[in-house]
């Protein structure tokens, strides 16, 4: 559970190759530099991509133990991290999965690689994957491919309904960076879930491929006014979104539980307890004796007699 501990900005989305042999210590120092403590690196898989050979279908029906692509071994960069004096860096494996058809989602998820990820994230191409989504699928983020015009019928229901089993929404800073067309579709989609969501579990990531395409994050807190977040949801968006990103898939992946926390009052002895039930009965034992000293009051008062008899109120 050290996830639970992780701490500073995070950008949970940082391709493989901003890591090559060539760059990987450049890459952590500029991370670093910036207040990066927690990062993702991300694997990508397009079930357009995967074989549909019949004969290696029916070999392994539950899927290809090469289905998903081999996870980056994390421990080259804390080794890295640690010879450059980095600490309380965190690294996490990221899934992203691009689909079209409920089918393929399943072979995947069946990989025996599936589990060892740390956060998977999916990308609907259709809207028949989309409602897939909203319905059928545990993920932890839901992304987007700028390059591509969205095609999604998004609504106010379908967003609550993701925000509900625990989605986050992701918008890619570094394809904006790059050209203007991406750039235009991106800011399409933030004010889309504005407009239906009111940017609510919004998480703004790199998607980065090089080092110099990631940008500190007081930029993207400048950025994301850009896409409809105030200044609160765009420093939620690299810090406590992230952060419960990384919470709810660990229940995710272990189960969930719900648990009920009261403060107990202090035991009361059993002398005490004694104490209250006596003094209850003698409070009890008092309330006739006031009626009879009332019905006395009545018999003084009374100047036409002087017999030791009950009166009713002198006429």
């Amino acid at each position: 559970m050290e996830y639970l501990k992780t701490e500073g900005y995070y950008d949970l989305n940082i391709n493989i190759e901003a890591f090559n042999d060539d760059c990987r210590e450049i890459a952590l120092k500029y991370l670093y530099s910036f207040g990066y403590r927690t990062i993702a690196i991300n694997h990508s898989i397009d079930d357009r991509n995967l074989e549909t050979n019949k004969k290696k279908k029916g070999r392994d029906s539950l899927g290809a133990p090469d289905c998903l692509p081999k996870i980056f071994d994390i421990e080259l960069l804390k080794a890295c991290a640690s010879k450059l004096g980095l600490s309380n860096f965190t690294f996490l494996t990221r899934l992203t999965i691009i689909f079209s058809n409920r089918d393929n989602i399943q072979k995947i998820i069946k990989s025996p690689n599936f589990k060892k990820f740390d956060l998977i994230a999916v990308t609907p191409v259709t809207h028949t994957a989309f409602m897939f989504t909203c319905s059928n699928l545990d993920a932890d983020i839901l992304s987007y491919d700028p390059e591509n015009k969205i095609s999604l019928k998004l609504s106010r229901k379908l967003y609550f309904q993701l925000v509900d089993k625990g989605y986050h929404f992701e918008l890619l800073y570094s394809p904006a960076i790059q050209d203007a067309s991406k750039r235009k579709n991106l800011i399409h989609l933030s004010h889309l879930y504005h407009s239906f969501g009111k940017s609510k579990n919004v998480i703004v990531s790199s998607g980065a491929e090089h080092h110099y395409l990631i940008r500190s994050p007081y930029d993207i807190i400048s950025l994301g006014q850009l896409f409809g977040l105030n200044e609160l949801q765009s420093k939620n968006a690299v810090l406590h979104s992230t952060r419960n990103v990384v919470v709810n898939a660990v229940g995710r992946r272990h189960g969930k539980a719900v648990m009920l926390v009261e403060n107990l009052e202090p035991e009361v002895s059993i002398q005490e307890a004694l104490c209250a039930e006596s003094s209850d009965e003698d409070m009890n034992e008092e309330e006739p004796a006031q009626k009879k000293s009332k019905k006395n009051a009545y018999l003084v008062q009374d100047p036409y007699t002087q017999i030791g008899c009950a009166h009713d109120m002198p006429l």
